[in-house]
């Protein structure tokens, strides 16, 4: 496993360059790297689910570097920036909450309330994006600027250590080229710290924010659980079963209770992000339910053996 000395070391001479070395991806000093790193993502989808903005900001506090994500589907297209290296210094504590930003402010997002039980966020960015669903290093040729006012409504702590998730309502404007969009609707946001390396292996994430009911589910070789929220109650996930990647995927969840949630997910848009020479994919979807309507985000990390989508997990 790669040390954070190490990987601050070799970030100091390198002197934080995106030019790769012997044709090692720009981002390899991540690569099994143990030391402190705070994620925090914000998604939000318009009512029917047509225009999407997700961004995340995960800030290395010992590399003094941000990874830096920033994705919009607008009627002008979908639109993606990804920075890896970007300088970050600064994660700042208020009475009000707690501030996470690069130093350029390509993304900043302001959390309001305790880290357990947030009441909102304010999350505003600018960067030079590419139209293209294919994410790459760097900057592209199309100035977006946005900002996004997220409302709590309800949350959830326990999925991983050191992680709240938080569903509610947003509101984002998001300015591409001059041309303005708003999108107002479902939205979600996260928050996890961790000193354990990240991207180590192979998962599938899924993230739905629907009326009155909310749900985060995990796939992985040795887990495939999560919890639904509805109204003010909660429900574990037992167990649960997905296609692999395709524009159509049928899912089946089992629930704690006995209740057994059967329906479809339909890719609105897909999109890919380099991870360390690996490839993620990203996929907004509208899902169907247990009889409920649902937008949010189903994320599949396919490395090593795969995610076993459909199969038990392993002993």
């Amino acid at each position: 496993m790669l040390t954070r000395r190490a990987a601050l070391l070799s970030t100091l001479a390198a002197g934080a360059c995106v030019t790769p070395r012997g044709g090692a991806p720009m981002d390899a000093r991540f690569g099994n790297l143990e030391t402190q790193s705070d994620s925090v993502h914000s998604g939000v989808s318009s009512e029917d689910g047509s225009k999407r903005l997700t961004v995340r900001l995960c800030h290395y506090s010992e590399l003094g570097l941000a990874w830096v994500w920033i994705h919009a589907r607008t009627p002008e297209g979908f639109f993606s920036y990804v920075d890896h290296v970007s300088p970050a210094q600064l994660v700042s504590d208020q009475a009000f909450g707690r501030t996470y930003r690069d130093n350029a402010r390509t993304l900043e997002f302001m959390r309001m309330g305790e880290k357990e039980r947030p009441r909102g966020a304010t999350i505003t960015g600018s960067c030079l994006a590419r139209k293209s669903p294919t994410s790459m290093f760097g900057k592209g040729e199309h100035r977006v600027n946005l900002s996004v006012e997220f409302s709590s409504e309800r949350s959830y702590s326990g999925l991983n250590a050191g992680r709240t998730e938080v569903f509610g309502r947003a509101r984002a404007v998001v300015t591409i080229d001059g041309r303005r969009t708003e999108i107002e609707g479902p939205a979600q946001f996260h928050e996890q710290g961790q000193t354990n390396p990240r991207f180590t292996a192979p998962f599938c994430y899924m993230t739905l924010w629907g009326d009155g009911a909310a749900s985060t589910m995990l796939i992985t070789a040795r887990r495939r659980d999560g919890y639904l929220l509805e109204g003010n109650g909660s429900s574990e996930v037992t167990d649960v079963i997905i296609d692999p990647p395709a524009m159509q995927r049928k899912l089946k969840v089992t629930l704690a209770d006995g209740r057994a949630l059967a329906g479809e997910a339909v890719v609105v848009q897909a999109y890919t992000i380099p991870i360390v020479g690996t490839t993620w994919r990203g996929h907004m979807v509208n899902v169907e339910l247990g009889g409920r309507s649902y937008r949010g985000h189903i994320n599949d990390f396919i490395i090593g053996d795969g995610v076993p989508h459909g199969g038990a997990p392993a002993t």
